[in-house]
């Protein structure tokens, strides 16, 4: 209750400051619009599933700027050299099912922002991540290289329950490769 009327009572100092004018009918009215958008949108929030352990958080910053250094350079060298060694293409990473869609963000936002990757579709049945990778010279390297930054995220900030299943997809994939 009292954060419903901290809402009301910022989004109507907001209201009456774009008005402009500190009036009876600015405030009111401000009461009103805001009473009806938050009857319209709640503010509820969804429950948290994950966590922050800050260990694994640094050990995952870490990782990701080490990532993110040598995919700078590969590509960088890429662009100076005349020649072209392009080897695209697009290949599939399982990600845990209850991984909560902030990590998820954060593992997609992760790929994205590291040169020469890019997610471009994200499945929910079975849960993949269509990943594109311009240098793929071994497909098993740079799936191993994602899963290692999933399992990191997860690990980081993820719930107790995607870490279980982050290890399951780990055991799983070590029983394929070998």
């Amino acid at each position: 209750m009292i954060r419903r009327l901290a809402v009301v009572g910022l989004m109507t100092f907001i209201w009456v400051g774009l008005w402009g004018d500190v009036s009876v009918a600015n405030v009111l009215s401000g009461i009103v619009v805001s009473l009806v958008a938050l009857a319209i949108t709640p503010i509820d929030h969804p429950p948290i599933r994950g966590a922050l352990r800050p260990l694994p958080a640094l050990g995952y910053a870490g990782y990701y700027v080490r990532q993110l250094l040598v995919a700078n350079a590969v590509v960088a060298w890429e662009v100076v050299t005349p020649h072209n060694r392009d080897n695209e293409g697009i290949i599939a990473v399982p990600y845990p099912p209850s991984v909560s869609p902030t990590v998820l963000t954060l593992i997609v936002n992760s790929i994205g922002l590291t040169p020469g990757t890019v997610v471009v579709d994200i499945a929910e049945d079975p849960c993949v991540l269509y990943v594109h990778v311009l240098h793929l010279d071994d497909r098993e390297r740079s799936r191993d290289e994602l899963l290692e930054l999933e399992r990191r995220a997860v690990r980081a900030f993820g719930s107790d329950a995607a870490c279980e299943e982050m290890a399951g997809l780990l055991r799983r994939r070590h029983e394929e490769v070998a």
